[in-house]
């Protein structure tokens, strides 16, 4: 996730580390703090796999500022990343939300559409969040908590509302793809 959070927010721009590090805390540190231990140690892995470079710029102060700049590499692999996602990105609500920022880096209409695509078959399956002693879920309506039944509420309302975007969206992408589906 990071790494991809990295190679995106490149594609948009140079950044400096520290810019970088707010950035991908801005979207995703919510969820896990990003750590200069974290941060700094995949930049250097993305440097070494000539993913980005650093370049020196004038500091607004004083000192220089190291510069983080896309490679062609980084961008290659940032769009292989987005064309074909590994199942948890698609799955995990945080590690969809990063693609999904990134999403309009791979250029090709129809390939965005399959990635949301996805996203809606996995949205289709019955969410399972809590289960018995047998471990069979129970259903909704079966809840004695209302803050399990609030939150089983809140999460088929959320993917109801996601659904309808994503069936929108898939439709206009297919569309300009010149893509037309049969059902």
């Amino acid at each position: 996730m990071l790494k991809m959070a990295i190679l995106g927010f490149l594609r948009d721009f140079p950044l400096h580390g520290y810019d970088l590090k707010n950035r991908v805390a801005s979207l995703a540190g919510h969820v896990r703090p990003v750590a200069d231990g974290t941060l700094y140690p995949t930049i250097k892995k993305l440097e070494d796999a000539e993913c980005l470079t650093r370049r020196t710029a004038p500091g607004s102060v004083a000192a220089p500022r190291h510069m983080l700049e896309i490679t062609q590499s980084g961008t290659d692999q940032l769009r292989r990343w987005l064309r074909d996602p590994e199942a948890g990105f698609i799955t995990d609500d945080n590690k969809w939300y990063v693609l999904l920022a990134f999403l309009h880096h791979l250029e090709n209409p129809r390939e965005q559409a399959l990635v949301l695509a996805r996203r809606r078959e996995f949205l289709d399956q019955p969410a399972q969040l809590f289960f018995d002693e047998q471990g069979v879920p129970i259903p909704p309506e079966r809840l004695d908590s209302p803050f399990r039944k609030g939150l089983m509420q809140i999460h088929r309302s959320t993917n109801l509302t996601e659904i309808d975007w994503l069936d929108r969206q898939i439709g206009e992408l297919n569309r300009r793809a010149g893509f037309t589906a049969s059902r």
